[in-house]
């Protein structure tokens, strides 16, 4: 599984809660990529930032806004089991 983050340059919350995430998907064994919504096309970037994927190979299992840690908690725990998260 993979989480892909995406970001804007400027995002406060992005540049805060990015160390977060890695931590996350470390803990968890999953992937980790980053991608830049100015690199994207603009009808694909997303409204809020930050904005996450959860994939499974290519397939999106599940997706999300914001630096919520106990959203974070709900989707992950969802698709993974024995979740660990250390705050």
């Amino acid at each position: 599984m993979k989480i892909i983050m995406v970001k804007k340059k400027g995002c406060n919350p992005c540049k805060m809660f990015e160390p977060t995430i890695k931590d996350v998907a470390i803990e968890n064994s999953l992937d980790f990529k980053a991608i830049k919504a100015e690199e994207m096309p603009e009808k694909m970037r997303p409204k809020y930032y930050p904005f996450f994927y959860l994939m499974d190979n290519d397939k999106l299992l599940e997706s999300w806004a914001g630096i919520s840690t106990r959203k974070m908690t709900k989707v992950l725990s969802r698709h993974i089991d024995n979740f660990i998260f250390n705050e």
